[in-house]
């Protein structure tokens, strides 16, 4: 039986036959989508294969590094780790990739290695893609809360929820050239424990282990909550210190909000919404919040950048299958990070670009104090 899923009617995905591993974490990574009606054929399918029975045999790509290795003959790559095995048709993404593997592959890893960047690379064609970016719904406007890893984009996200906002996306978000609009894109949201209180009901809609996981969640938030006044930054080492303490969880959007079947969160979630402004997050050794006006060209050229590194996993063994087969490159993979930062530029052309130049960890409501009357 297969399971299908439709990604704001612009991306599918179907698995075929899959095992209840692979289904379970599909329905994760996918949340909150719920398996779709059949339709055409998809971006990206996914199916299982026996180890070596139907994919390269005839040489071999050793550990270059990275602990990987491949295996590949005239017509077929396969990334081979230990009895596990992958194999991508790099050159049919963005049109009908179907990736096969083996049952006993680490399916989380598959979905964020190779299946995400695979759906990301197909939104190309459509005009839109993907931006490393949280995204919400503020007074009707669409924001986008960019940077590099670990710059506070899920913090600047619960920020403007604690304000009224709307959620959209987390981690990465749809910008869609027609309109242009932001739409939610599928993953999981990573929540550092001290934030968990800060979150309506999140923390009875964690099951045992993830708990257990969270019992410093509680102190961490009372203390981050007595550092001061609302509108003042928490002092930076004082607050490095209680996001090491705590740590992170990682949660769906249907645990982070509920879902129809339970008592909800009094914060809304939102599939879409019309583009307005774009903050890049600027990680500063300065504890004063700063905002600016930005050069879009220059934002668009890094949040490009940003995502190529985001994607390392996937382009990197693009680089293998590009060496073991020379005449099936993807022009697609090849110019996606330019097509990005092309696309980009013109849907913020004519949209309200800033840098913010910000401490991490910071005080979600300190952040959203000092860029949201730039939102108005």
């Amino acid at each position: 039986m297969n399971i299908d899923y439709d990604i704001q009617g612009l991306l599918s995905v179907r698995l075929i036959n899959p095992s209840p591993s692979l289904a379970r974490v599909a329905a994760r990574q996918l949340n909150p989508l719920q398996p779709a009606t059949p339709g055409n054929d998809p971006d990206i399918s996914i199916s299982h294969l026996a180890f070596g029975s139907d994919t390269a045999r005839g040489y071999r790509l050793g550990d270059a590094g990275d602990s990987q290795q491949c295996r590949f003959d005239e017509s077929e790559f396969s990334l081979v780790i230990g009895d596990a095995e992958i194999n991508i048709p790099f050159d049919s993404v963005g049109q009908s990739c179907a990736i096969r593997c083996t049952r006993n592959t680490n399916m989380r890893r598959l979905f964020i290695d190779y299946v995400r960047p695979a759906l990301h690379m197909s939104l190309l064609p459509k005009g839109a893609l993907a931006l490393h970016s949280a995204a919400v719904s503020y007074k009707g406007k669409g924001i986008l809360l960019a940077g590099w890893a670990e710059s506070g984009k899920t913090e600047a996200m619960l920020g403007f929820l604690q304000a009224g906002a709307t959620f959209v996306s987390d981690k990465w978000t749809i910008v869609d050239g027609k309109g242009p609009s932001i739409r939610h894109f599928p993953t999981p949201i990573t929540v550092r424990h001290w934030m968990i209180e800060l979150i309506p009901g999140l923390s009875n809609r964690l099951n045992t282990t993830e708990r257990l996981r969270a019992r410093a969640a509680g102190v961490a938030g009372s203390l981050l909550a007595a550092t001061g006044a609302p509108g003042r930054v928490p002092g930076l080492r004082e607050v490095k210190g209680l996001a090491d303490l705590g740590g992170r969880v990682s949660v769906t959007p249907s645990q982070l909000f509920g879902n129809r079947h339970e008592e909800r969160s009094r914060w809304g979630m939102s599939s879409s919404a019309p583009l307005e402004c774009l903050f890049l997050l600027m990680t500063t050794a300065e504890e004063k919040i700063t905002v600016r006006p930005a050069e879009t060209a220059e934002v668009a050229r890094r949040l490009a950048d940003c995502a190529a590194y985001e994607r390392r996993a996937f382009l990197g063994l693009y680089q293998r299958f590009r060496y073991a087969l020379p005449g099936r490159r993807s022009t697609l993979l090849e110019e996606a990070s330019d097509r990005e930062a092309e696309t980009l530029a013109k849907v913020l052309a004519s949209k309200h670009v800033y840098k913010v130049d910000v401490p991490f960890p910071f005080n979600p409501a300190a952040l959203h104090e000092a860029i949201g009357p730039f939102c108005e």
